[in-house]
């Protein structure tokens, strides 16, 4: 015969309350889980839908360009035109966005601008960004999208020579030495290019220069401005009109758009004007998702996810147009990536060494916003605020 020991009432509630604690601890560590995951995300992946975003929409952007310029491909016969039409759309949504939200967008920040001053501002930095743009897609209707990408990375080189010219930055060994990497791996690229058009090169090393001399007109004129613009929204506004009446001079002197549009129906003109607002949509979404990066992440984060936005461009023009991509273009884009990495390093920790100072003062900085583009490439630090 068995015999149950019972027991003891003082035990039993012991029992019965480390029963309740465990349980309580298991559903404590059930209802962290949840916190736990929200921590990892904003401490690891809180940029990581714009940072997705910004590749995606400028990868899109410059398919889209490519596809709708490029020959073999739509080869529209105006793209200088077509893309005012984008600047035009940039231009009424910031100025439909001010209206709406004119204290988180800074309307006034334009609207109280005298004639002078906004002329002072929006002209010059709005017309070398039209250059800049326009050749840019002109040479992408005759080159690959690998080669364009390739001699667009070199655009340091240029933000640096323009900075010298202005006095922005100093010359020092370092940067003379970044520029010699960055010219080097230009020259192996060029070397490797099996489809080589040398109309092409020229055009889309001219408009790398123009962005160079973009990004230092941008900080000149923008930092200096008091008070500043209140939001890259309002940025856009003030600049956009300038961009687009200067693509739309380019159009009317280059291309003569008056002679190919007279020839087309109703149906054609309409779908001009949908390329149109399609292309500018895509430009403010990825413009979007760059401002976004570049008004809450780090300077690390933007150098790491500028190189691998080339990367992933070049890829949409090797699977998608079938670009070549042998190895000699390959040694020239890793040493062009190389030397635009160090180029953003070395101003991080320049940056840094002159905060610690108390001396710093912003300098131009490349951004491959673009975009840019490339409608409106990526700005940096406070020269950041533009298309």
């Amino acid at each position: 015969m068995t015999t149950t020991q019972r027991l003891s009432p003082r035990a039993e509630r012991s029992l019965d309350s480390a029963d309740d604690a465990l349980s309580q601890d298991d559903s404590s560590d059930i209802s962290m889980e949840p916190d736990s995951l929200r921590k990892f995300y904003h401490e690891h992946c809180t940029y990581l839908p714009a940072m997705l975003g910004w590749f995606a929409f400028s990868a899109l952007l410059t398919a889209y360009n490519k596809y709708v310029f490029g020959d073999g491909h739509m080869a529209f016969p105006c793209p200088l035109f077509l893309t005012s039409l984008h600047f035009l759309v940039q231009w009424t949504v910031s100025h439909c966005v001010c209206q709406y939200f004119p204290e988180t967008m800074g309307r006034n920040s334009v609207s109280d601008l005298d004639w002078k001053t906004w002329a002072l501002v929006s002209i010059p930095c709005g017309f070398v960004t039209a250059l800049d743009v326009g050749l840019s897609n002109l040479s992408l209707a005759i080159i690959t999208i690998t080669f364009y990408t390739m001699v667009k990375s070199s655009a340091p080189v240029f933000v640096l020579a323009w900075a010298f010219v202005f006095r922005i930055e100093k010359i020092t060994l370092r940067l003379i030495g970044v520029a010699a990497i960055i010219a080097l791996g230009e020259f192996v690229t060029v070397a490797g290019e099996i489809d080589f058009v040398l109309k092409g090169f020229i055009l889309c090393l001219i408009a790398t220069c123009c962005s160079g001399a973009r990004w230092t007109l941008v900080q000149l004129k923008l930092q200096n401005m008091q008070p500043p613009m209140k939001s890259s929204i309002a940025t856009m506004r003030l600049l956009s009109p300038s961009m687009f009446f200067g693509m739309l001079v380019m159009s009317f002197a280059i291309e003569q758009p008056w002679n190919d549009f007279a020839q087309m129906d109703s149906n054609a003109l309409l779908q001009v004007l949908l390329l149109g607002l399609g292309g500018g949509t895509i430009a403010i979404a990825m413009i979007l998702c760059e401002f976004y990066l570049i008004l809450e992440a780090s300077a690390v984060i933007m150098m790491i996810g500028g190189v691998i936005k080339e990367m992933v461009t070049i890829m949409i023009g090797v699977s998608a147009f079938g670009d070549d991509l042998n190895a000699t273009k390959i040694i020239g884009m890793c040493i062009v990536f190389s030397g635009v990495i160090v180029y953003k390093i070395s101003f991080h920790r320049e940056k840094q060494e002159e905060e610690a100072d108390g001396i710093y003062q912003p300098i131009v900085q490349i951004s491959e916003i673009e975009a840019e583009a490339e409608e409106m490439e990526e700005v940096r630090d406070s020269s950041a605020r533009i298309t």
